[in-house]
């Protein structure tokens, strides 16, 4: 069955939730929201084979959810109940929310199924899930191990000693794996959500000395769009993945796939209905068939009537000495009507594109791993407005 996500991984306790799903109205959409990921996970699997709608959620997001959601909070005893599966229904995921809140987005169980194996990850792999399931990356990677039949490693924020596949960004890579033993053993890393610096490729050389590590660019909307390999030219995030096609008219990145989602919650426009998905990102593909990323549209503002990268300039501050974390961001300026401000871990620096930058001790971060870019402006608005 192809279209449904099933697995042999804790089957009676996907029997329990199934169980207790069909006693929920069938127009209520469940939230998960257990602590324990291999409850979360049967409970995943069970109520959608059931053909109920489905989301993993954190205490964050469950608390802006509306009517239309059932929260599931407590656990459940396995049992042997005959689960029949159901109508394939859509399951729910949500965009990391970096730069604002965060996006439901309906998926449609084959539209990750279909990417499955073609990662390389194997039946005979021990695949380690790192951060929280309600981030979309961390959901894949559970469910592709769950599917396959590869061993799972539910680290959260925890180091896990024997695993061959890890999937990351590369902010939760290193917060995890901070530690200084060498894991000589895990043999593929999937690093993608966020800019893979130098200092990056450093760390994994050093304590990941035997992986193949493959930066991915896509987005909760779209899976994987292209992935890196031994022969991705530096500042590339590779050739299109598998069955994608990839556009760039005027630098704007669109694309065709059969990973895309169905919709946004919240709209009635279905993906790729008639026209290719647009990424709200800028790059080019040079003759090679490799993509180059200059960073996301709505970051490429105007100061002072000149066009300005703020993610161009966030890479320049990373290749900075010293500099560990680096997010620009822009404030509003009566005689510019906007300027650029920065922040870092790390020495202290500048910019001559950057009014000011802040030294900060602790980096604002999503579940994800990811810059939590609203709260970083909070803290750049106290700073220096």
């Amino acid at each position: 069955m192809k279209d449904y996500f099933r697995s042999h991984h804790n089957q009676r306790l996907q029997n329990a939730y199934a169980t207790w799903a069909l006693t929920i109205p069938v127009a209520q959409i469940i939230a998960i929201c257990l602590s324990d990921p291999k409850h979360a996970m049967a409970a995943f699997f069970g109520i959608s084979l059931i053909g109920r709608q489905v989301c993993i959620t954190s205490p964050e997001i469950i608390k802006n959810l509306d009517s239309r959601f059932t929260s599931l909070i407590e656990k459940q005893k396995p049992n042997d109940d005959v689960i029949i599966a159901g109508k394939m229904t859509n399951f729910i995921t949500f965009s990391s929310g970096t730069t604002c809140a965060p996006k439901a987005i309906l998926r449609s169980p084959k539209s990750w199924i279909f990417s499955f194996g073609k990662t390389g990850v194997k039946l005979t792999d021990s695949v380690a899930i790192l951060g929280h399931l309600s981030h979309s990356l961390a959901l894949y990677a559970a469910c592709e191990a769950m599917h396959i039949g590869a061993q799972i490693n539910y680290c959260g924020m925890r180091p896990c000693r024997t695993p061959t596949v890890i999937y990351a960004t590369p902010t939760l890579l290193k917060l995890v794996y901070k530690n200084s033993e060498i894991y000589s053993q895990v043999r593929l890393i999937f690093i993608g959500g966020g800019h893979f610096s130098a200092a990056d490729k450093s760390f994994c050389d050093e304590r990941f000395p035997n992986a193949d590590v493959r930066i991915f660019y896509g987005t909760a909307e779209t899976s994987f769009i292209t992935i890196s390999d031994s022969n991705t030219p530096n500042g590339s995030v590779g050739r299109a993945f598998y069955g994608v096609k990839i556009q760039t008219k005027n630098e704007v990145i669109s694309v065709e796939t059969p990973m895309l989602a169905v919709k946004y919650m919240r709209s009635t426009k279905i993906f790729g209905d008639s026209t290719p998905f647009v990424t709200g990102e800028l790059g080019w593909v040079d003759k090679n068939g490799f993509l180059y990323i200059h960073g996301r549209s709505d970051r490429a503002v105007k100061i002072a009537d000149k066009m300005v990268h703020l993610d161009v300039l966030e890479s320049e501050l990373m290749l900075i000495k010293g500099v560990k974390n680096a997010a620009v961001i822009t404030l509003p300026d009566i005689k510019r009507g906007q300027r650029a401000f920065g922040a870092v871990i790390g020495n202290d620096v500048k910019h001559p594109q950057i009014s000011n930058i802040l030294q900060l001790t602790k980096w604002p971060q999503l579940l994800s791993g990811k810059t939590d870019y609203l709260k970083l402006k909070e803290i750049l608005a106290k700073a220096f407005l």
